[in-house]
């Protein structure tokens, strides 16, 4: 007798349902999201030896459960949150005791049509916190700057942005306070504030990016995408981040889609419709590759031997 086992992970607890090969079910119930409480509470009605697959759904705490039931000893199985979601929305009821049935019941009857996820090694999923913190930086330095420009746009006050270096955006502004002052607008109590963290949060982003470049440099195979026109350090480490293991792509093609770079189908009957690209994937690393793409898909092809 094979076992199916469904988990339906949540940041306190997790939903588990064990399902036998004739998809009748054996145990349900709930668990602490810890690794070894889910497995002891696994063991308590399954022999873990007897156990055929088990299956979670790709998420933020995915790759560290993943690794952890597999050191315990656990078939386990990182679902693609796509797919799942699709066949989860089959259900009347949203729970998650129903959840953790459906994906049992996944693992049970999927066989090849299963897409599984590959979970990142530590030290790629590393350097992804590493970028994604810097990225979050970006993003609130620029909302700082539009929220200071925009403040004083409407009193006439026009900050030229452009490529401006911290340095020297921080010089207009306040040479645009001078001008309220001299109008008399008391902007300058208001402002200075975001100014003055505006200018902080440009020193820690510059630290960021400086362990970017570092980890960049310090890598063969980024060191290699970077000689490729336009790619730098940011685009060499999301890309080799985002791909990891290479041998997981059957051709060099599979990769652009992977980043959701490829046109969408839509086929059925004498239909058959191109639409554009499907933007599934690495959000992050296709927000980098937009303008290097072509390049970097080029790249591939001669960092590892893939089937063209």
């Amino acid at each position: 007798m094979e076992y199916y086992i469904g988990l339906d992970v949540s940041q306190r607890q997790t939903a588990i349902c064990i399902l036998d090969n004739k998809g009748a079910r054996v145990a349900e119930g709930k668990a602490l999201t810890i690794p070894a409480d889910i497995q002891t509470w696994i063991k308590k009605h399954v022999d873990l030896a007897a156990i055929a697959k088990v299956g979670h759904e790709a998420g933020p705490l995915s790759n560290w459960l993943h690794i952890e039931l597999i050191k315990l000893g656990l078939p386990i199985v990182c679902l693609e949150s796509y797919q799942t979601a699709k066949i989860l929305e089959a259900q009347r009821n949203k729970t998650d005791k129903n959840d953790a049935r459906a994906l049992a019941e996944l693992m049970r009857m999927g066989g090849t049509f299963i897409r599984p996820v590959i979970v990142r090694s530590q030290t790629s999923q590393e350097a992804r916190a590493l970028l994604s913190l810097r990225q979050n930086l970006v993003q609130h330095k620029v909302n700082i700057e539009n929220c200071i420009t925009g403040t004083l746009k409407p009193f006439g006050l026009i900050t030229a942005r452009g490529n401006a270096s911290t340095k020297i955006f921080r010089e207009r502004v306040l040479a645009n306070l001078l001008r309220a002052d001299e109008r008399g607008l008391n902007l300058r109590t208001i402002l200075m504030p975001l100014l003055d963290s505006h200018e902080y949060l440009c020193n820690q982003l510059a630290v960021l990016s400086k362990q970017v470049e570092t980890t960049s440099k310090a890598n063969p195979i980024c060191q290699r995408l970077m000689t490729a026109p336009g790619v730098g350090p940011i685009v060499a480490l999301s890309f080799l981040t985002a791909v990891d293991n290479p041998e997981r792509f059957a051709t060099s093609s599979d990769v652009g889609a992977y980043f959701g770079l490829t046109p969408r189908q839509y086929q059925s009957g004498e239909t058959d419709i191109r639409k554009s690209a499907s933007r599934r994937g690495d959000t992050m690393t296709r927000f980098h590759l937009v303008q290097a793409a072509t390049v970097l898909l080029t790249a591939t092809k001669s960092w590892c031997p893939l089937k063209a």
